[in-house]
């Protein structure tokens, strides 16, 4: 997969506020400002992303994005649907 078969949503998140990511496998986050931290259903790892930080969701299962200061970051969806 490359940036061509990617588009971008961008998503402003306040101090707390969750986002849930259905489906989260294939998709990317980026975090453009503050601090966000991303849990993956059944996996045990919490990722933590910064300015400029980004990461390719590889579990399947649903994806919880919490700002740990008002964030905003771009959400990049395939362009054709992943199988579930």
């Amino acid at each position: 997969m490359n940036s061509h078969d990617l588009h971008a949503t961008t998503i402003a998140l306040r101090k707390g506020e969750l986002h849930r990511l259905e489906h989260a496998l294939g998709r990317r986050i980026e975090a453009l400002s503050g601090t966000l931290w991303v849990t993956i259903d059944n996996d045990p790892r919490d990722i933590v992303l910064n300015d400029g930080e980004g990461f390719d969701v590889d579990g399947s299962g649903d994806a919880l994005i919490s700002a740990l200061d008002d964030a905003r970051f771009v959400l990049l969806e395939p362009s054709a649907p992943l199988p579930h």
